[in-house]
């Protein structure tokens, strides 16, 4: 399961021009338009592509933006639903939402199935993040089937649509490649496990994909080396010849911010940076000495 980024985007971080409109011009149909960023895609290992896309639109000269990017291994929301993001060009802006992939549409293909797999649940884990949001208000869960163009632009319209469909002849996205039945199905699960933690093997996952080992749920010696490679700590916390070689992965950080921050009485900013409110969280919930190690990592997995 992907980390979902807090906050939103495009507002946190103004950018450059308008890249979304407040409000609505037409009442929010449960209809999502499937994309992809054309970011390049990352074949294994942590991704940074969805950061990368929002850094992106945010300092872009032009109209470009989607309601939710995320990569394999994490979810940002660039405007809120309630907005209008500047997705295509077809009309869809005014009641539909926008969720995109940050890879390129025509490396289907080529990917490995690990990393196929973590793609694919994230664009679910998007949809069923839209899906909620829609539900709550009373407007439905968008259908797990892939509509037409014209379907899409009914009033009464529910379900999915990829932007190829509203906009065949400039785009492609999500790509020939792109695996509808199994997101639907992935899709389904996500919204029948309605909103539950990620179980340890999940959260085993995602934080080996931050540390470079391969995801497979598995604890292991490679695993532990990972987790011992990417020691966190402040220089503070011991002297100068050790001192040095904390690695202070931003994105680990993060990951560790927003485990600590599941626990009761915690709600540490998710920046990336280990600072001395998150060496206060780490001694207060784990101990040795505000230092997060292999077995800091192995506490924080624990649902």
């Amino acid at each position: 399961m992907a980390i979902v980024r807090p906050g939103i985007y495009l507002e946190d971080n103004p950018p450059a021009r308008s890249q979304f409109r407040v409000g609505r011009r037409d009442p929010v149909k449960p209809v999502i338009v499937v994309h992809t960023a054309e970011s390049g895609t990352d074949p294994s290992g942590p991704d940074p592509k969805a950061e990368n896309v929002a850094r992106f639109i945010q300092r872009r000269a032009d109209a470009g933006s989607y309601h939710l990017v995320g990569d394999s291994d994490s979810i940002i929301q660039l405007v809120k639903f309630e907005n209008e993001a500047f997705q295509d060009r077809t009309g869809s802006n005014r009641w539909a939402i926008g969720i995109s992939l940050a890879m390129n549409a025509g490396d289907w293909p080529g990917l490995g199935a690990e990393r196929r797999d973590e793609l694919v649940a994230t664009a679910a884990q998007m949809a069923a993040i839209t899906a909620r949001w829609l539900d709550d208000r009373g407007i439905g869960l968008p259908a797990a089937k892939l509509l037409t163009k014209s379907e899409s632009d009914r009033a009464d319209a529910s379900g999915f649509i990829s932007h190829a469909r509203r906009d065949p002849s400039r785009r492609s996205d999500p790509g020939a490649g792109f695996p509808w039945s199994e997101f639907f199905r992935r899709y389904q699960q996500f919204l029948s496990d309605n909103g539950r933690q990620p179980d340890r093997e999940t959260l085993i996952r995602q934080l080996q994909s931050l540390v470079g080992t391969a995801p497979d749920g598995i604890v292991g010696p490679n695993t532990i080396a990972a987790f011992n490679r990417n020691w966190l700590g402040r220089d503070a916390s011991f002297d100068d010849s050790v001192a040095d070689t904390f690695t202070n992965n931003p994105r680990v950080v993060e990951w560790v911010q927003m485990r600590i921050n599941t626990k009761d009485g915690f709600s540490l900013v998710i920046d990336g940076d280990f600072g001395p409110a998150t060496e206060a969280a780490v001694k207060t919930f784990i101990g040795r000495g505000g230092v997060v190690t292999a077995e800091s990592f192995l506490i924080l997995v624990e649902p």
